[in-house]
């Protein structure tokens, strides 16, 4: 067998790895979703670190399949004399790389909008708990006469 009928499955599984770390990556964002609209902490902050642990094997596979790409040539193309099975398969893979592509670019701005509306939210909480501030901080006036007031007594004894 040639070069590329070798290294075409090995190529194939990757592919199929990334398609699966792309699903997990948009389940994870539909959850992540839920949790910001819930306003779970929580679940937001295991969300992130999921999403962070599947960019990271995310990059880890790019860097194989560049690896394995390199390797070997461009397959022939589709209906040409040589091509194989493998290449309907191929065909399936694009079109589910590229419905989950879109449903992750959907997602993205969906947690964009909700993050930015959360960010609103906080900055008008700062707001009113700054203009509270005066009435719940202590003047340091009278923090300063309490702690001159024990050192006097202290002194005395």
């Amino acid at each position: 067998m040639n070069g590329i009928g070798t290294s075409l499955p090995e190529l194939s599984k990757l592919i199929e790895q990334r398609l699966a770390l792309l699903r997990s990556l948009a389940e994870s964002l539909e959850g992540s979703t839920l949790a910001l609209v819930r306003n779970d902490a929580e679940a937001i902050a295991r969300g992130a670190a999921h999403q962070a642990e599947l960019c990271r094997q995310w990059s880890r596979l790019e860097d194989e399949l560049r690896r394995e790409a390199g390797r070997r040539s461009a397959p022939p193309p589709v209906g040409a004399p040589g091509a194989s099975p493998e290449t309907g398969h191929s065909a399936r893979l694009q079109a589910e790389w590229e419905t989950l592509g879109t449903r992750i670019r959907y997602l993205t701005r969906v947690h964009w909008s909700l993050l930015r509306h959360l960010e609103r939210s906080l900055a008008v909480l700062n707001r009113v708990v700054d203009s509270c501030a005066p009435t719940y901080t202590p003047d340091r006036g009278l923090l300063r006469t309490e702690v001159r007031l024990r050192f006097e007594n202290n002194a005395g004894e």
